[in-house]
């Protein structure tokens, strides 16, 4: 039996009411200072998803993430969280009509500024990598046009915005857009064609979402989720390159590319003291079972979308990834720990999860849970090759 690294958790927000309310997109962030902040939402089922203000609630902690406290409550869904100095930045959606949006605080996260309007347009993303480079901060986004999110998800295009350091990154003169990139769609080859889309049975159309913007020995690339026929093609990575002269983002599709995990939404952070980039995932044990048998037993989606196994991976290039571990592990298909996105600090991963615990929908969690990952550099493989002739003995 296997190790689980941090099978014992912390419970930061618990649904009053699983049945109605789940959680989701959360957040972690770190001010210089060493206070850490959190953010997760509060959805509703259909129809009311969005239909309620403030669903986003802000913690801080100033122990290590030992007690947390709840600051503020602010009206954006899908954030991702940043600091720039002793300032936080929460830069996300307007709920309902989903503009790119951008708010601050400076007092540590205890109040916040209107949010700012960014771009206008219906867009979408949840709480990927942030990238701090040559004076730019960098998110990817994606469009999503008026209509079922289902079945209108292969329309949706990916994209870049980048805000100047510089200057004030409330004013949207500070922030400039890529061209926007359409999933290019996939071979036959590589999907069965099992299921159709269906909002009603959470089963989308071929797309790629959620992307994560990252550093790559100077080339910038944006990882995406990738969604093929229902989850039953998992483990494939959409990869897209920014260029950036300044002035002008030239964004484009370079290929599908094998990634274990990537049919569920990931979070990639780089660490420079290992010079490795580290994620978690969530891992499917059977994509090709029959929908039936499952559906028949309460389970709200197709068999690759199965959440309850979360696992660390890391990487020399953001492409080849190896697996060092389970962070979490449920034995219920109904349970999940999902939607992670990881923060380092110190020798340790801090690890925030949407969760799903007592036997509730495995996307509708009820729970968001922190987990520590203790040495997690050690968890790793020396991958750096020698280039010697003679390998030195070991």
């Amino acid at each position: 039996m296997g190790k689980i690294l941090a099978g014992n958790y912390q419970v930061l927000a618990r649904s009053p009411d699983p049945d109605n309310v789940y959680t989701g997109s959360p957040c972690l962030a770190q001010l210089p200072s060493g206070r850490l902040i959190a953010s997760y939402e509060w959805f509703r089922s259909r129809p009311r998803v969005e239909k309620i203000p403030d669903q986003l609630e802000i913690l801080v902690s100033d122990d290590g993430g030992r007690a947390w406290r709840k600051t503020a409550v602010l009206d954006i869904i899908w954030p991702s969280l940043f600091a720039v100095g002793e300032d936080f930045y929460c830069i996300g959606n307007r709920r309902l009509s989903r503009e790119i949006v951008i708010a601050r605080s400076v007092d540590g996260g205890h109040s916040w500024s209107s949010s700012s309007q960014l771009f206008p347009g219906r867009h979408h993303n949840a709480p990927t990598n942030v990238l701090f480079k040559g004076g730019q901060v960098y998110r990817a986004f994606e469009t999503c046009p008026e209509g079922d999110d289902a079945v209108g998800r292969s329309q949706w295009e990916s994209l870049v915005v980048a805000g100047d350091l510089g200057r004030d990154l409330l004013d949207p003169a500070a922030w400039r857009m890529s061209n926007r990139v359409r999933f290019p769609g996939v071979p036959d080859v590589l999907s069965q064609r099992r299921y159709q889309a269906s909002a009603a049975d959470k089963v989308v159309e071929d797309c790629f979402i959620e992307g994560n913007i990252i550093d790559v020995r100077g080339e910038l690339r944006v990882l995406l989720r990738t969604i093929i026929d229902g989850h039953t093609t998992g483990g494939l990575a959409s990869v897209c390159r920014l260029e950036d002269d300044g002035e002008r983002m030239a964004y484009r599709f370079v290929q599908f590319y094998p990634m274990p995990g990537a049919q569920c939404k990931f979070h990639i952070v780089y660490d420079d003291e290992s010079d490795l980039f580290w994620t978690t995932v969530c891992l499917p044990t059977d994509t090709w079972q029959e929908r039936e048998p499952l559906r028949a037993r309460g389970f709200a989606s197709p068999p690759g979308n199965e959440r309850r196994i979360l696992m660390l991976m890391y990487s020399l290039d953001a492409l080849n990834w190896f697996q060092a571990g389970c962070v979490a592990m449920s034995s219920s298909i109904f349970e999940a720990f999902s939607y992670a996105s990881q923060l380092i600090r110190g020798d340790e991963l801090l690890v925030i999860s949407r969760t799903s615990q007592g036997g509730y929908n495995q996307h509708d969690t009820n729970l968001v849970t922190l987990h520590r990952v203790a040495n997690f550099r050690q968890l790793a493989l020396d991958l750096k090759p020698s280039y010697s002739k003679r390998a030195p003995a070991s």
